[in-house]
């Protein structure tokens, strides 16, 4: 039976665990994606601690029980990862205290715009004080990975996971392929939206589920939470080889995708289109005709779309109705398969292939 246990961290001083910064991870699996702290929020935090308020509880996974063998780290951040970044990010001088900063201790002091440099050799003693602070860390132990993302996404529950975050703390076998997906050039350099709160992993999630859908049950299905959720349940621990073969198919049609679109691409901006795109490239390699799908077809098919809207304005019944459809498809519903499946029908014919899909 699986155990979790907890226990206080001995030595968590802020300089002890600065010295050890190469052993601790702040970036495991089940993290979320972006986060970034604003300066403000940073300086709030040192504040915080040279002015001996409480900060929350930070979480470590220990990675280093006896018994097991000996690994990179030995500790990972379940919860409290941009508190430890910041704390080392004032130590290594990416950013002052605050203009107004008041010392509560002795208000006489003026330690306003220091860096932790400035702090070292103005006042001492303070830098002493905030060197030995004792960090409240947590570490918890188990031998069920699982477990940990499931503390992680219960320990997130104040700042609500979206959808793709909570499907990453699910963890096993799908959810690593939809990490690898993400990691791929193509959502690294072509796409033109970002990966924060789990954006890359949101679409590559859709991806697998179209493919999936395609491989085995040869139709294509909705692409929302519930479907992809269960997907990654389903495969969770099962089947490692069918995931394997998914993600080979996935990772192709992007490779292809990456031929075609330039880096931070404009026709990449909207998530909503990344599925009508894929089944796109994917139906063109089945069928060996990629060579009729380019940038400057794509383009031209974006600027019949502007057209189109322009001239429906002024004279609906001179205007195409089926450029008028995709237009609406692309603004609602854009998960649900009936929608897919017409947008990608009207794209396929104006790149000069086959209207409907080849499921093979």
């Amino acid at each position: 039976m699986s155990f979790i246990t907890t226990s206080t961290l001995k030595n968590s001083t802020i300089m002890f665990l600065y010295s050890e910064r190469e052993r601790i991870n702040l970036a495991p699996e089940y993290q979320r994606s972006g986060g970034v702290w604003t300066l403000q929020k940073r300086r709030l935090l040192i504040d915080s601690i040279l002015n001996d308020y409480d900060i929350p509880k930070i979480y470590f996974h220990s990675l280093s029980a006896p018994g097991k063998p000996t690994q990179e780290y030995d500790y990972a951040v379940i919860d409290g990862r941009q508190r430890m970044e910041t704390i080392w990010s004032y130590i290594d001088g990416e950013f002052a205290l605050s203009d107004d900063f008041e010392y509560q201790l002795d208000q006489s002091l003026n330690l306003a715009g220091l860096t932790y440099e400035d702090l070292a050799k103005s006042y001492p003693r303070i830098r002493i004080k905030f060197d030995s602070f004792v960090l409240p860390v947590v570490s918890v132990e188990t031998d069920d990975i699982d477990l940990i993302e499931d503390m992680f996404s219960r320990l997130n529950e104040a700042v609500p996971l979206n959808a793709a975050e909570k499907r990453n703390a699910i963890g096993g076998n799908l959810v690593k392929a939809i990490r690898a997906i993400s990691a791929v050039p193509f959502f690294e350099k072509k796409v033109a939206f970002g990966s924060g709160r789990a954006q890359h992993l949101e679409v590559s999630a859709r991806m697998l589920l179209t493919e999936h859908s395609l491989q085995y049950d040869e139709r294509i299905i909705d692409t929302k939470r519930e479907y992809l959720d269960a997907l990654a349940r389903e495969f969770k621990n099962d089947r490692p080889t069918v995931v394997t073969k998914l993600e080979r198919g996935v990772k192709a049609v992007l490779k292809e995708m990456s031929n075609v679109f330039m880096d931070g691409d404009p026709l990449l901006r909207a998530q909503g289109n990344m599925v009508v795109y894929f089944l796109l490239f994917r139906g063109a390699m089945y069928e060996e005709k990629l060579s009729k799908i380019t940038r400057r077809k794509l383009l031209n098919f974006r600027d019949k779309l502007a057209e189109n809207r322009s001239l429906a304005e002024e004279d609906f019944v001179k205007s195409d109705f089926a450029l008028l459809e995709y237009d609406r498809l692309s603004q609602q519903g854009t998960n649900d398969a009936s929608n897919i499946r017409e947008r990608y029908e009207v794209l396929a014919d104006h790149m000069g292939l086959p209207p409907t899909y080849h499921f093979g």
